[in-house]
C-alpha cells in the first residue's frame, strides 16, 4: 500500500521538509533569543539553508512565528480528536486530553520558552496581541464544542453556561501548564495528571 510520504510529489516532499526545518530552526532560535533579537540570518544558518529558502515560505520573520503558532494549535487540536473516545466516561477523556497535553509539554523542551516569548511579545505589540487573542479564542470554541457534544450525550453538565465550563477548564490546565514553565519541571506535570482530572471532572460532569 503506498504511504502518504510516497503520494506526495518528491518536489512538494521537498518543500514541506524545508519548511518544516525553518520552523524547527525557528523555535531554537526564539527560545534563546527572544523574538525581538531573532534574526532571519540565524535562522537559516540553523536550518542550513540560504535566505532564499527562507523567502519561498515566507515573507518576514512575523510571518514564520504565526505559522509556527498556528501550526502547532492545529496539529494539537488534530491529535485531541484523534485520542478522544467517543464512549468512554467523562472521567477517562480527560484523563486522556491532559496526558496528550502534557506530553506536547515534555517532548519539546523549547517549547515553553517559545510560548512565554508569545506572550511577551503580545504584551508589547497591541496588533500582535489582537491576533493571538484570536487564536486562543478559536481555542476556546474548539473546547466548547467538544463540550456541547459531550451535553448532548449526556455526560458534560448543563447547569453553567458552556462558555464558562471552557474558560475554567482551560484555565486550570494554563495555570498548571504555567506553574511547570516557571518552575522549569516539566516532570512535574505527571504528579498533577491525577488530581486535575478529578477537579475536571468535578467541575464537568453532569449531575
Amino acid at each position: 500500500m503506498e504511504t502518504a510520504a510516497q503520494a506526495t510529489p518528491p518536489k512538494r516532499r521537498k518543500r514541506e521538509e524545508t519548511r518544516e526545518r525553518l520552523l524547527k530552526a525557528a523555535l531554537g532560535v526564539f527560545a534563546r533569543n527572544g523574538y525581538d533579537r531573532a534574526t532571519v540570518d540565524e535562522i537559516v544558518r540553523e536550518a542550513g539553508f540560504s535566505k532564499g529558502a527562507f523567502y519561498v515560505h515566507f515573507n518576514t520573520k512575523e510571518d514564520l512565528f504565526w505559522a509556527m503558532l498556528e501550526d502547532r494549535a492545529s496539529s494539537m487540536q488534530e491529535r485531541f480528536l484523534l485520542v478522544l473516545q467517543p464512549n468512554a466516561p467523562l472521567r477517562d477523556n480527560v484523563r486522556i486530553l491532559l496526558t496528550a497535553i502534557f506530553d506536547i509539554e515534555k517532548q519539546d523542551p523549547e517549547w515553553p520558552a517559545t510560548v512565554m516569548e508569545f506572550l511577551a511579545h503580545a504584551g508589547r505589540n497591541p496588533v500582535v496581541r489582537e491576533r493571538l487573542a484570536r487564536i486562543f479564542e478559536n481555542w476556546h470554541q474548539f473546547i466548547v464544542e467538544m463540550l456541547r457534544v459531550g451535553r448532548e450525550n449526556g455526560d458534560v453538565r448543563g447547569d453553567l453556561q458552556i462558555d464558562l465550563l471552557a474558560s475554567s477548564a482551560m484555565a486550570l490546565i494554563e495555570g498548571t501548564i504555567l506553574r511547570s514553565r516557571l518552575q522549569q519541571d516539566p516532570q512535574h506535570l505527571d504528579t498533577v495528571i491525577e488530581p486535575l482530572c478529578g477537579l475536571l471532572t468535578e467541575l464537568l460532569e453532569s449531575r
